[in-house]
C-alpha cells in the first residue's frame, strides 16, 4: 500500500517538474525589422481591402526604412537619396505582433508575418490610417553591368 502511494507522488512530482518550471521568452523581433543598425525594405505589392494587387513601376516603388533607434523612413526609390519622405518613429507590440508607423498627419496600424527573412508581410489593424496589406521585400542586391 505505502508503495503505491510513494509511487504515485513520485509520478505527479516528476511530471510538475517537468512543465512547472518552463521559463518562456518574449521574442524581439526589431532585429528582422532592422538588422541591428537599419534595412531598406522595398514594398514589391499592396492589397487593398476588396483584394486587388497593385504593383508600381520600379522608380516609383515605396520603401520602408527602419532604423534600430525606433524611427522610420517611408519614402519612394527617387527620393531616397535626398532623404525626402516622411519621417516617423515605429514602435513594436512583440506580443502581439504588431508594429505601429507613426508618420505626420497619419497613424499606420498593422500586423506583421515574417514568411522568411526575405519576405515581410504587414496586415493593417482596424483603425489604421492606411488600410491596403504590403508586402515588404529587403532592397535587392545590385549586380554590375
Amino acid at each position: 500500500m505505502k508503495k503505491s502511494y510513494f509511487f504515485n507522488f513520485l509520478i505527479v512530482f516528476l511530471i510538475t517538474s517537468c512543465t512547472g518550471s518552463i521559463r518562456t521568452d518574449n521574442v524581439d523581433f526589431t532585429q528582422g525589422f532592422t538588422d541591428g543598425n537599419s534595412k531598406v525594405w522595398m514594398v514589391n505589392k499592396t492589397i487593398s481591402p476588396d483584394g486587388a494587387v497593385s504593383m508600381r513601376q520600379t522608380l516609383e516603388q515605396e520603401v520602408i526604412i527602419f532604423y534600430q533607434s525606433g524611427k522610420c523612413l517611408l519614402t519612394d526609390l527617387q527620393k531616397l537619396a535626398t532623404g525626402e519622405g516622411k519621417h516617423g518613429k515605429v514602435t513594436f507590440n512583440h506580443k502581439s505582433h504588431y508594429v505601429t508607423l507613426s508618420l505626420p498627419r497619419e497613424t499606420r496600424e498593422f500586423e506583421f508575418e515574417f514568411k522568411n527573412e526575405n519576405e515581410l508581410i504587414l496586415y493593417p489593424l482596424e483603425g489604421s490610417d492606411y488600410t491596403n496589406a504590403m508586402e515588404l521585400i529587403p532592397f535587392p542586391e545590385l549586380t554590375e553591368r
